[in-house]
């Protein structure tokens, strides 16, 4: 049964595998669609701002959210012009905010704020995070996913503490 368990919560942490692929320019020939009701360019802020029923969608993801936001590191040349196509390595974080929701491959995040770190390859998920595998859930104060690591930790709080249902295959529905 703690077997079950463990392998559940690993499989859980690799729901957030599919978000290191968020960024504004594909690496497959399908692509990336951001769609959104605004979209603002602050070159000196090194900021791109979706903004209003933002959609995200790859061939192996979707993500919806209220805003998104794409920081760009400083000194990337990118004060006066928009980045170039295919230049992932300048995107400091990328950020969703409010109804957070990502799904692909039977899994699905839902959170207020999801920050992701493409140097690092750490996912936050802040804001009643939970994450949803079929009828297995995990959720917490605070999620974070190492991609690169491969590990996961759920924080909990005192108004939160964290909280993991797990089925296994036998249980009735």
């Amino acid at each position: 049964m703690q077997y079950k368990l463990f392998s559940f919560i690993l499989a859980v942490a690799l729901t957030a595998i599919f978000l290191c692929s968020v960024s504004v320019q594909a690496e497959n020939d399908k692509g990336t669609e951001i769609t959104s009701r605004d979209m603002t360019f602050k070159g000196r802020d090194n900021l791109v701002v979706f903004s209003g029923d933002v959609y995200v969608r790859r061939p192996d993801f979707e993500l919806w959210s209220d805003k998104l936001y794409v920081y760009l590191k400083s000194g990337a040349g990118m004060e006066e012009t928009a980045p170039e196509a295919g230049e992932d390595d300048n995107i400091e974080k990328i950020v969703a905010q409010g109804k957070v929701r990502i799904q692909g491959d039977g899994r699905e995040g839902r959170s207020g704020l999801l920050t992701y770190f493409p140097d690092t390859e750490v996912v936050e998920l802040e804001q009643d995070p939970r994450l949803i595998e079929g009828r297995n859930t995990v959720e917490g104060e605070k999620i974070v996913l190492n991609l690169k690591d491969n590990t996961s930790r759920v924080y909990g709080s005192e108004e939160k503490r964290v909280r993991v249902i797990f089925h296994s295959d036998g249980d009735e529905q």
